[in-house]
C-alpha cells in the first residue's frame, strides 16, 4: 500500500514538473507569433490607419490656422489609436528592440505634430511650417525603418 502511494505521488510530482516545464517554456502556454504572422497583422493595421488618415485633408497653408487645427485635431489621435493597435499584437521576442526604435521614432512624429498644432494655436505660421516639416523628415524616417523590418503600410 505504501508502496503504491509513492508510485502515485512520483507519477504526480513528475507530471507537474514535466507541465511546469512545458509551459515556462512555451511562453506560457502561448505560442509565440512567427516573424511572418506578427508582419502580415501589424501591416494590416498599418494599411487599416493608413486608409483613414488619407481621408483627412493635409492643410496647404500654414497660415490657414484652421485648417491646420481641423486637420491635426483628426491626425494626431489616429497616429496615436495606430501605434496603441501595432503594439497591442504579440510580437516575436526578436523584434522587440527594433519595434522600440520604431515606436521611438513614430512618437517623435507625433510629437512634432503636437508642436505643430500649438503653433497653430499661437498663430505662428512658422512654427507651423518648421514643425511640419520636421513631421514630415521624421515621417519618412519612420516609414523607411518600418519598411526594413517588413513592415507594409500602403493603404492601396
Amino acid at each position: 500500500m505504501r508502496r503504491r502511494y509513492l508510485l502515485a505521488t512520483a507519477v504526480v510530482l513528475t507530471t507537474a514538473l514535466a507541465v511546469g516545464l512545458w509551459l515556462g517554456l512555451s511562453g506560457g502556454g502561448k505560442a509565440q507569433p512567427t516573424r511572418a504572422s506578427y508582419l502580415e497583422h501589424v501591416s494590416a493595421v498599418c494599411r487599416s490607419y493608413a486608409r483613414r488618415l488619407e481621408r483627412v485633408p493635409a492643410p496647404t497653408d500654414p497660415a490657414a490656422y484652421g485648417d491646420v487645427i481641423a486637420s491635426l485635431d483628426s491626425v494626431v489621435p489616429l497616429l496615436r489609436a495606430q501605434e496603441a493597435a501595432m503594439r497591442a499584437l504579440p510580437a516575436p521576442p526578436a523584434l522587440g528592440p527594433r519595434l522600440e526604435r520604431l515606436f521611438a521614432l513614430n512618437r517623435t512624429s507625433i510629437a512634432e505634430l503636437e508642436r505643430a498644432l500649438a503653433a497653430a494655436g499661437r498663430r505662428d505660421a512658422g512654427g507651423v511650417a518648421t514643425r511640419l516639416v520636421r513631421f514630415s523628415s521624421v515621417r519618412d524616417r519612420v516609414h523607411r525603418f518600418a519598411l526594413a523590418i517588413g513592415i507594409r503600410c500602403n493603404p492601396n
